[in-house]
């Protein structure tokens, strides 16, 4: 049960909307681009505002809040497409938070939810999943700890990266390494994503790793893995909501505005319903927020890793239908680099993709039900 109220909670949102709506407009995203580079300019801002310990425990150093508080954050993000690693850094987080001794978390996660250091989550390789059956990373053994190598592929916002943990087998058992960015042996080759974000391929060389750079192994890692990937699932999930909020909305005052035969076009029956299938997906997206709000209820992990999964999956197709729809119902505008619908039909194709798109994930469902 989360710590904080609906008050609280509404209280977040209001203040969250507010500086989106401040720092955000999508007709400056070059410009910020250019002034605060890819990753922004405000992560500290995120420290001060609580934004960064919302998800996390008290004893952790957090809120007491849970994915329902996240998912408030979200949502907002989602409108506002932000620069700043918020999610990927929650989900290292979650991670210490999981699997880190009160020690490494005093070390790790402390500044992580200050704003003093940016953590991230190098898990995926040539196939990307939540558990580690597709890893092919391994630490062995040496007399001062361990020597890494292998490689992870598409890890977002890497670059803004201060520290990676890093998934790899230690003698056939999974395990999950925290590794300086900056390491002898690691080379980070970044690329632009399809959402006008920044991801990156990253290869371990003979990376020297001390014993105390292991942050957890066995089924502590693995379980820890996927409850974090699960929580990223859950807050992805609201970020579709807040993209097919905006969508909506913006369709709506186009249609409200453009004129054809000396007549908006928003009278002509056929657009009405075109809009109308667009808020009846927005509503099925929302139940599907509201179904992964309370996935840390279910106590078989299992159980919530399906729900998860399932939740995704149908979000992504979904939303990604009420994004082009929104397209088309704009013309050759939606299509313009200049005009915002094109960018949250590019960042639901993102978030489909993260740890399997819509169809691997009902593979995944398939195979095993």
């Amino acid at each position: 049960m989360s710590a904080l109220s609906n008050e609280d909670r509404a209280l977040i949102e209001n203040g969250v909307d507010k500086f989106i709506y401040e720092h955000y407009p999508f007709e400056e995203r070059e410009q910020r681009l250019e002034t605060q580079g890819k990753f922004g300019a405000h992560w500290a801002t995120f420290a001060e505002l609580g934004w960064l310990m919302l998800p996390f425990s008290e004893h952790a150093g957090g809120m007491g809040g849970k994915l329902v508080d996240a998912q408030v954050l979200s949502r907002a993000f989602g409108r506002g497409l932000i620069s700043e690693p918020w999610l990927e850094a929650m989900m290292a987080g979650k991670v210490l938070e999981h699997c880190a001794s009160a020690e490494l978390q005093e070390q790790w996660l402390a500044p992580l939810v200050a704003g003093e250091l940016i953590v991230l989550l190098a898990h995926g390789e040539s196939n990307v999943d939540l558990d580690f059956h597709a890893v092919q990373s391994r630490a062995d053994l040496t007399a001062g700890g361990y020597r890494l190598n292998g490689s992870k592929r598409m890890v977002w916002q890497a670059g803004a990266a201060d520290q990676f943990l890093v998934t790899a087998y230690v003698d056939d058992e999974p395990a999950i390494f925290i590794v300086d960015a900056k390491a002898s042996g690691v080379s980070v080759s970044e690329f632009p994503a399809v959402d006008g974000r920044f991801a990156a391929d990253i290869v371990f060389t003979d990376v020297e790793l001390a014993a105390e750079n292991l942050l957890s192994r066995g089924v502590r890692a693995e379980t820890g893995l996927k409850r974090s990937v699960i929580f990223a699932f859950g807050a992805l999930v609201a970020e579709m909501r807040g993209i097919a909020d905006q969508m909506i909305k913006i369709t709506g005052e186009y249609l409200n505005t453009r004129e054809q035969f000396v007549t908006v076009i928003s009278g002509f029956q056929a657009l009405q319903h075109r809009l109308a299938d667009m808020v009846i997906a927005k509503e099925e997206i929302q139940s599907l927020e509201w179904i992964c709000a309370e996935l840390a209820t279910i106590e078989d992990l299992a159980e919530r890793e399906r729900v998860a999964r399932s939740a995704k999956a149908r979000a992504a197709k979904v939303g990604r239908k009420l994004c082009e729809t929104g397209i088309q119902l704009h013309g050759g505008i939606g299509l313009t680099d200049e005009y915002v619908a094109s960018y949250y039909l590019r960042r639901l194709v993102a978030i489909d993709a993260f740890f399997g798109d819509s169809q691997q994930q009902l593979l995944w469902l398939a195979r095993r039900y």
